[in-house]
């Protein structure tokens, strides 16, 4: 009886392995290899095209959306009032990742019926995300075949040396298409290349905020700080505001949570602005 069962497992044994493939010519040989690197770039292609869980851009435009975008709307004019105080006192500022989405959208958005895109760059569909110390940016590349997602995800950390003013330090943690991951790097020695260019781009953005007076002030500054960034380094977080300097005191990014009370609260970007002692 233990003969026969034994026997038996061999026998079963000896068939699973006999039927293992194994090419048995070049040809056969080249066929694997084919199938091989067919399945590789099917499943490259599949995570390129697939968008991250994540990434929920808002198409549907209704008055909660209008409602949102209007908010923030408000939100940044107040912030540009208080900055043009002349004696300005500390400053906390806080706008949610559902405010500069519905943002994104009603500036961005186009209408079903419009066959004009207002997205600049071959990139549509707009969208961030704030996490626990980070703050991802993505949009659909309608420049490469699919329209995949584009993002990359930045985190931001203030450090202090003794009682001067704290730094900045923006690292870039992810850059991807889709969900398949690209080094970094690629994307820094583009923007590097760019550079140049940056500040009559970021001025006008100011300006529309803040005026052309901060504007001219202000951008010498930011476009040294993206420089800081492109190259690791930490830069200084002063304002220079009409003679007056404000520093970047606190900065807080959070994702969706729950409070002590139960209570949801949204994914939101939390700053605080103190006058330079």
């Amino acid at each position: 009886m233990n003969a026969t069962s034994t026997s038996s497992r061999v026998r079963r044994r000896s068939v699973f392995r006999g039927g293992r493939y194994r090419p048995k010519s070049t040809t056969s040989w080249f066929l694997a290899i084919l199938v091989l690197v067919a399945l590789i770039i099917a499943g490259i292609a599949a995570l390129i095209i697939l968008p991250p869980y994540w990434y929920r851009p808002i198409h549907t435009m209704n008055d909660a959306v209008y409602n949102q975008a209007d908010h923030a709307q408000a939100s940044l004019m107040a912030l540009r009032n208080k900055l043009r105080e002349p004696h300005p006192n500390a400053i906390t500022w806080t706008i949610t990742q559902r405010e500069i989405n519905s943002l994104l959208a009603v500036a961005y958005g186009v209408p079903k019926t419009s066959k004009h895109t207002h997205n600049p760059g071959g990139l549509t569909n707009p969208y961030v995300r704030f996490t626990d110390n980070q703050i991802t940016f993505a949009a659909q590349d309608s420049r490469v075949p699919g329209s995949p997602v584009a993002s990359v995800g930045i985190s931001v950390e203030l450090t202090r040396t003794g009682g001067s003013a704290p730094q900045a330090k923006i690292t870039i943690d992810s850059l991807r298409i889709g969900n398949l991951p690209l080094p970094p790097s690629l994307l820094t020695n583009r923007l590097k290349a760019v550079l140049p260019r940056l500040a009559p781009v970021v001025q006008k953005i100011i300006d529309v905020y803040a005026g052309p007076r901060y504007a001219r002030a202000a951008t010498p500054q930011i476009v040294n700080s993206v420089a800081a960034i492109f190259s690791g380094r930490a830069f200084p977080t002063e304002l220079q505001l009409n003679h007056r300097k404000l520093v970047v005191n606190k900065l807080i990014i959070r994702g969706p949570s729950v409070d002590a009370s139960g209570r949801q609260q949204p994914a939101a970007l939390t700053f605080e602005l103190v006058p330079e002692p």
